[in-house]
Formats: C-alpha cells, structure tokens, sequence
C-alpha cells in the first residue's frame, strides 16, 4: 500500500486479514505508530480491528510486488509514479486509487499502460489519528480495470483476491467511464461542500444549493461527453440518487482539508474539470466559480505566494 492513510490503510487491513503479506508504506508519525502500535480500523457499527502491520517509508527495501495500491493524494502522484518502479516485476499491476480522472496516465508513463490499472474507491474513511483509521459510511468498494479493457489473469486474480478478503469488487470494462462517474460524484460533493462549508445532509436539502449540485454535475458530464467518455444518458440522475442515501453528516476529504486549512485536491478535482473543459472547448462557469473561490486558501495552504490585489 503506496499510501497508508484512510484509503490505504482501510483496505490494507482487509487484505492482510484474510492472509495476504501487506506491506505499508507510510511516513512521519503515522509511520512511527504503524511500527510501533500497529494498525487499528473501525468500521462504520464501531467494531474493530488491530493488527500488527509491516510498515516503512523505504520502496528499495521492499521488493517487487504483485499488485501496488497507489493510495496517496492526488497532489502526490507525479513523485510517487516516478518512484514506484522499484516494485515492479514482469507480472505487477499497479492500481491507482486518487479521486481523478488523470493519475493512471500519469502512473503509465512510468510504469506502461499494460502494469497500470485504473482503479476507485466508494465509502467515506478518515485517518482519525496516527495508526487509526474510521470506516465513516458507504459500502467499501473497490472497482478497477485494465487501461484498454481487457481482462487479463493478473487483473482476474486481484480481483478474487479482493472479494475473497470481504471487500465489494468490480473488475471493469470500461475504466475510463467508472472514473469518469466516480469523479463526477466526489467533485460535485467536494466543490460544493467546500465553498458553502456546508455537510452533504445541508446542502442536498436546500434547494438553491441542491440546485448548484446539479449545475455542477451537469457541467462535468458535458466535459467527459466532449471528451468521447461513453456516459449513459441517466448518469446525473443515478449519481444524484446515490447522493440522496450519504448519511446527513457526510463530507468529503477534498473538503475537510480546505476547513482545516491543509493542502487539497482542489486543482485535481474542480480545477481539472475546469481545464479539461477548456481543452475541449466546454463552459464550466459553476466549476469555475467554485475553483476561483477556493484557490487562494488553496494557495495560502502550499505556502505560495500571497496574491495581492492592485
């Protein structure tokens, strides 16, 4: 697990649980507790579970790998796509778990399209603590394919892998539009969440920023269309359905980030929706609004530049 925060470390567990040699690649604190007080995870009902894990902040030290869960932020992915190919062997897959549409392009540059399989996650985790993490809500999920849709034996035993360790799996044929949806589903919650400071519960229930969900949702799926991402036609109604069933309190990484002042996903999410609609030539005034509002907080928690006005 390339990345051993909520996401990482939630289905890490669940792996190493059924059997599997997990190793975790963490660092700072959160290292220093995986080593010393392992792993702990609870699950949306409050039970829990505690292992011992194998943990370090060293890939030269860790050998190749069968699969390679690449569990960082999105911010972190570049430098991480160029360290990871001491993991690989000739039948490795690496698996890219970001809230985006671009991290397996990046990851295949370093690694090849045929190693990389694009991949997402559904269900709500925090990192409550160092070496703690919460499942918060929705089923666990993790669904995944190869980049040209083909379904070859590594990606069939990852799969099995995944589902015999409890975990709700789906091998895709059409990666491209599941990351598609699972993007269109975070950013449309994240953006709106950020810049109203409101928790999915609020703003699904008010009507005027219900109705910026929607603006939101409908601009991004106008972008992938353009794009030659094959959506189906009900895609903004199913994804705003599944919106519906979120417990009340929910909110969002990208989201809890920009509250606490931290850096965020904002520039992969909003911003990519923005800039991929530049390029292909589709108006995201909403997405644009939301980007504008946010990116100098956003600037301020990478400690770039002030901007000043003139």
């Amino acid at each position: 697990m390339v990345g051993s925060g909520a996401v990482g470390g939630y289905f890490g567990a669940q792996l190493q649980r059924a059997g599997h040699e997990v190793v975790f690649i963490a660092r700072g604190e959160h290292l220093r507790v995986l080593r010393e007080s392992g792993l702990t995870v609870t699950d949306q009902n409050g039970a829990t579970l505690r292992l011992q894990v194998q943990a370090s902040d060293d890939l030269t030290t860790v050998g190749p790998a069968d699969y390679v869960m690449i569990a960082v932020k999105t911010w972190q992915i570049a430098d991480v796509a160029r360290s990871v190919p001491v993991l690989r062997h000739e039948h490795t897959r690496f698996l890219t778990l970001q809230n985006g549409v671009e991290a397996p392009d990046i990851v295949a540059e370093q690694v090849g399209r045929a190693q990389t399989l694009g991949g997402l996650v559904r269900g709500f985790f925090e990192l409550e603590a160092p070496g703690r993490v919460r499942h918060a809500g929705v089923q666990p999920t993790i669904i995944f394919g190869q980049l040209d849709g083909q379904r070859t034996p590594e990606a069939e035993r990852l799969l099995r892998a995944l589902l015999d360790a409890g975990i709700y799996s789906e091998l895709s044929d059409d990666i491209e539009a599941a990351l598609w949806e699972k993007f269109l589903l975070v950013t449309s919650m994240s953006g709106v969440g950020a810049v109203t400071r409101a928790s999915i519960g609020e703003f699904r229930q008010y009507p005027a920023t219900r109705a910026m969900l929607e603006t939101v949702m409908a601009e991004i799926i106008a972008v992938a269309r353009a794009r030659g991402v094959r959506l189906p036609d009900d895609t903004l109604e199913r994804t705003l359905a599944f919106i519906d069933t979120f417990p009340p309190e929910t909110t969002t990484s990208m989201q809890r980030d920009i509250i606490n002042g931290l850096p965020s996903e904002l520039e992969a999410q909003t911003g990519a929706v923005v800039r991929l609609g530049r390029e292909a030539g589709v108006a995201t005034p909403l997405n644009q609004y939301i980007y504008d509002s946010l990116i100098l907080q956003e600037r301020r928690a990478r400690g770039l530049e002030r901007i000043v006005a003139r």
